[in-house]
């Protein structure tokens, strides 16, 4: 199968955040192409090409130059440990070269200041690790630091929280580039979780692991499976003999958003892979999906992913033509 994706540029260099490196470069840098009919074309890139000791003593193979980053459709940059100190200058010249010319820039869980001292978090919203959340709004104060989101997406310039949010990123780009169904298939591939959304907190109050018998997890299953109905949250704790406000308190702590929230998108969710795989209407997949009407579903297709519902299935009714 042809590598014939988008091409991505991680960015090694020394001291960089190893786990950040390894875990995303498994989702890019692994060829799905025999599951999925492509995939990313990913190099591994440095301000000197060979040899390059990442944190923690792990190190990794840079057969390219910077000008192969400058040339990417998405450069990832791993964690910049020495937080207080300025990168050095071809990697901030780099970075910012490949933003000019229209590449996605990512960064995982500190790489978030590396981007900053290149010009790039001003006048967006971004996040980082919510540790160094603070350090990152007082070097960058044009920047809209979000301390509690896992990741945010915010033209072209895309930001992660710590360790696991930038697989939960990483997936975020695959949903956009290859379809929600590619993301699904590729996170059950990898045992994760299912899909986070950036909105989602950080962290939650208690494990996620529910405590034997909590009936919130079955609730979230029997939701999935009836998208279609008008669910209030007094119905639902009515369902999981529980009240409203016990309800959306045992919610929140185990999934770290509301029912709403969560039922959003969820249906969403539901939508995108209708669209992708199906020739129902608009006005059908709002219904199946709980969204209502062709009206509420393009506002908040537009509102969760920029695109409208149309547009969506264009994209992938596009690539699938070209695949066959």
């Amino acid at each position: 199968m042809p590598l014939d994706g988008p091409t991505v540029a991680m960015l090694a260099y020394p001291g960089a955040g190893s786990f950040d490196f390894v875990t995303v470069n498994e989702i890019f840098g692994v060829d799905y192409s025999a599951r999925f009919g492509s995939w990313y074309r990913t190099r591994t890139c440095a301000a000197v090409p060979g040899q390059v000791e990442l944190d923690g003593g792990v190190t990794v193979h840079a057969p390219y130059g910077l000008d192969a980053a400058e040339a990417a459709d998405l450069l990832v940059v791993p964690g910049w440990t020495k937080e207080h100190e300025v990168p050095p200058r071809p990697l901030l010249t780099a970075v910012r070269r490949a933003h000019d010319r229209g590449a996605r820039v990512m960064s995982v869980c500190t790489g978030a200041f590396l981007l900053g001292h290149a010009g790039l978090l001003d006048h967006r919203r971004v996040t980082t690790h919510w540790s160094t959340a603070p350090l990152l709004a007082s070097l960058f104060p044009a920047a809209r630091v979000d301390p509690r989101a896992l990741f945010v997406d915010d033209r072209g310039v895309l930001t992660a929280a710590g360790m696991s949010a930038g697989i939960d990123l990483a997936l975020h780009v695959v949903r956009g580039d290859f379809g929600a169904d590619a993301a699904a298939a590729l996170a059950r591939r990898l045992v994760l979780a299912g899909h986070r959304s950036g909105g989602q907190a950080q962290f939650v109050d208690v494990p996620l692991d529910p405590d034997p018998g909590d009936p919130v997890p079955e609730l979230l299953d029997w939701m999935r499976r009836h998208l279609d109905q008008p669910w209030s949250l007094t119905a639902l704790g009515a369902r999981a003999h529980m009240s409203p406000r016990t309800l959306a308190r045992r919610f929140h702590r185990l999934t770290g958003m509301s029912p709403h929230r969560w039922l959003t998108r969820e249906r969403v969710l539901a939508a995108q892979r209708l669209l992708e795989t199906g020739d129902d209407s608009v006005e059908r997949i709002a219904r199946r999906t709980g969204l209502g009407s062709a009206a509420n579903l393009r506002q908040t297709f537009r509102r969760e992913l920029g695109v409208s519902p149309q547009a969506y299935r264009a994209r992938f009714r596009s690539r699938a033509g070209a695949q066959g």
